[in-house]
């Protein structure tokens, strides 16, 4: 159905790069309207300082400032949830997350946001990841036993989590279709390298070799405004970002 009102849109962890590039990504989609950027609690940027029309809210500020029912898109700190998660249920707003590093509980409190709200959260909004991830569950299902895989990620030195997000996930995905010991994983971090995920999967006769490589940051944002779309036709829930691609796939 097709709206007949902008989506509203607001942004958290928007003084980072990632947030940046979302608020700028959601200003130029016709078919939303960016209402609202939030930063780290008790900060507070009057309007025209980090943009020029909104203010910069502190996250305690959310439920007072932003509009109910609202999609948050998140791109901050795992330290962060849970007050996004506080401000996100009083606004009965739903979640399109690209943090990484979340811990165990921290999974479980998204989950239980996603029971009664449309939650998204992938470690990377690419096209190619999602793609790449359903190779891998593909070739782990079908190899024969004897084949071994290894994955190397590099990124640039600021990168935080050691190996990234998306490593992990991948290596889960492997894992959890092929059983055994857990995938090795290797990380480096060099200079500005944007992202890049390689997987090397061989026996004694033959070796197959699969890499992901972002030529920039613009690539972690090809999947944000269909995921925003995608929660916001959407009750409840947890979803990844292979369900949005699919279903922008069944309505092509």
């Amino acid at each position: 159905m097709t709206r007949t009102t902008p989506l509203p849109v607001a942004v958290h962890g928007a003084e980072g790069r990632m947030g940046r590039l979302v608020a700028a990504l959601v200003e130029a989609s016709p078919d939303c309207r960016l209402v609202g950027l939030v930063t780290e609690p008790g900060r507070t940027l009057p309007a025209g300082a980090g943009h020029a029309t909104l203010p910069v809210i502190g996250q305690e500020s959310m439920a007072t400032f932003l509009p109910a029912g609202c999609v948050i898109v998140d791109f901050s700190l795992a330290s962060a949830l849970p007050g996004l998660l506080e401000g996100a249920a009083k606004l009965e707003a739903k979640l399109v997350s690209g943090t990484t590093g979340f811990s165990p509980d921290q999974h479980e409190a998204l989950r239980r946001h996603a029971a009664n709200h449309a939650v998204i959260h992938a470690t990377n909004f690419s096209i190619g990841i999602p793609a790449l991830q359903m190779v891998l569950q593909l070739l782990a299902r079908t190899l024969p036993t004897g084949f071994d895989a290894e994955q190397v990620e590099t990124h640039h030195t600021a990168k935080i989590d050691r190996p990234s997000g998306t490593a992990r996930t991948l290596a889960e995905a492997w894992q959890k279709s092929r059983g055994g010991l857990p995938v090795p994983v290797h990380s480096q971090r060099i200079g500005g390298v944007v992202g890049e995920h390689t997987w090397t999967i061989g026996d004694q006769e033959e070796t197959l070799v699969l890499t992901h490589r972002a030529q920039s940051r613009n690539a972690f944002l090809r999947g944000v405004m269909p995921a925003v779309r995608f929660v916001a036709a959407r009750e409840s829930g947890l979803y990844g970002l292979a369900d949005v691609l699919e279903d922008l796939g069944r309505s092509a």
